[in-house]
This record gives structure tokens, C-alpha cells and sequence, in this order.
């Protein structure tokens, strides 16, 4: 019999006993020691050039009644739309984000505060997948909606961010293993075969905050907008064996 084998079979002798004593149940519960092993984190990170656009834009219209504010609100959101369609942008690429009427009040120094109006916000994520068409979209929108017009942010990613996942995959493999085999060689071991492995991550999306509405916009010049460089990163958890 060995060890494991004859603790276990003291504690089913002990709860037996005293199960007889007590006369109530006994519930007893045998967990296996865990395993050595060492548990490492692994980063890998590549640098891509982001080939789409996701805007924030939507319109922001305050009346005296919801109906006039809806209805102000929607004629300038169909304006906005026309010239998202007619720069190419589909219909599946574009998707309403918040909508919401919400009343406005008065701010009295003294007494109840009254209902002054009413806000209609409605906003649309919209993804352009023609970078170089980014600043002539905004451009176009803000002057299709005018002051009721809100670009509230514009962010860029890549459209099939797998075909760089394996890339960063491998990295973040190698990098834990290399760290497992230095802790492994510093504990005086050597290390086994991989337990068990899991990732996270994907791709970092870099966004700006856009203030359009109620600015008069110049003809002339474009929207200065530049997608820069995303990072696709993955951190993977592994956990070796050690021998």
C-alpha cells in the first residue's frame, strides 16, 4: 500500500467512526495534491497598418417640442446618410449607436425647475473601408448636417486581423517558453511538455475624439485625419511540466 493510498484510507476510517458516534452524515472530500509545474505568460505584438475607419458621427438637435426636434433631427440625419451611401459607404456599414429624446430644464434659483425643450441625439458607428475616403466623409457629413452634426470619434483597425494573429501567436509561444526555460534552469530542473495553454488579446484599436458642430468648416482644406500604425498583440498562459 502506498502513502496516498493509506491516508486515504485513514480518513475514510476516521469519518466512519465518527459518523457512528455522532449518528449525523458525514460528507468527506479527497482532493489530489497538484502537480508541479510552472505557469508563464508569453507576449508577441505585430505592427500592421490599419486598412479601415469606424466613425462616430450622429446628429444633436435641441426644440421647444420632441416632435419638432424629432423631426429636425431625422431630416438632417437622412441628409448625413445620402452622403454616406454616396461615398460608397453600404448599408450593412452603417449602424445606429445610441438614440435617445431626453428633456431639457430650466435651472431656477428658486422654486420647481420647468421643461424647456427637448434633445434628440442620434448617433451611428459608421466604418469606412476606403481610408484615403476618411477626411472627405467627415468633410461631407458635417456639411450635409451643418450645426446639428457630431463627429464624436473616429478609430482604426484592420478589416481580417487573423492573417496577423498567427504571426503575434508565435511570439507570444516562443516568449513563454523561453521564460519557462530560464525559470526551469534557475530552479535547478528541467522542462517538460506543455500542460495547458491559453491566449488572449487581439487587435488595439487607436481612436481620436473629433469636435464638429457648430463650427463653420473651410472649403478649401480637408479634415486632417491619419490612420497611423495598430498593434495586433496576444499574451498567451502556459503552463509546462517540470522534470
Amino acid at each position: 500500500m502506498n502513502i496516498r493510498t493509506a491516508v486515504i484510507a485513514a480518513v475514510l476510517a476516521a469519518t466512519t467512526l465518527l459518523g457512528a458516534c455522532g449518528g449525523g452524515e458525514t460528507t468527506v472530500t479527497v482532493t489530489q495534491a497538484q502537480q508541479n509545474g510552472i505557469s508563464v505568460t508569453g507576449n508577441g505584438s505585430v505592427t500592421v497598418t490599419p486598412d479601415i475607419a469606424v466613425l462616430g458621427i450622429g446628429i444633436e438637435v435641441t426644440s421647444a417640442t420632441v416632435a419638432e426636434a424629432r423631426d429636425e433631427a431625422a431630416v438632417a440625419m437622412a441628409a448625413v446618410r445620402e452622403v454616406l451611401v454616396g461615398n460608397g459607404i453600404q448599408e450593412r456599414d452603417i449602424a445606429t449607436q445610441f438614440f435617445s429624446i431626453r428633456p431639457q430644464y430650466s435651472r431656477p434659483r428658486e422654486g420647481a425647475q420647468e421643461i424647456t425643450g427637448y434633445t434628440v441625439n442620434n448617433q451611428l458607428s459608421v466604418k469606412v473601408r476606403e481610408i484615403d475616403d476618411v477626411s472627405e466623409v467627415i468633410d461631407q457629413a458635417a456639411g450635409a448636417g451643418g450645426d446639428l452634426v457630431r463627429v464624436n470619434s473616429v478609430s482604426f483597425t484592420v478589416d481580417e486581423p487573423e492573417q496577423y494573429l498567427a504571426g503575434a501567436r508565435e511570439q507570444a509561444m516562443a516568449d513563454a517558453r523561453e521564460r519557462a526555460g530560464q525559470l526551469a534552469h534557475l530552479a535547478g530542473r528541467n522542462l517538460g511538455s506543455v500542460r495547458s495553454v491559453s491566449e488572449s488579446g487581439g487587435v488595439q484599436q487607436f481612436s481620436s475624439r473629433l469636435e464638429v458642430g457648430g463650427v463653420a468648416l473651410s472649403e478649401a482644406a480637408a479634415s486632417p485625419i491619419s490612420p497611423g500604425e495598430s498593434d495586433v498583440s496576444l499574451t498567451v498562459f502556459v503552463v509546462y511540466d517540470i522534470e
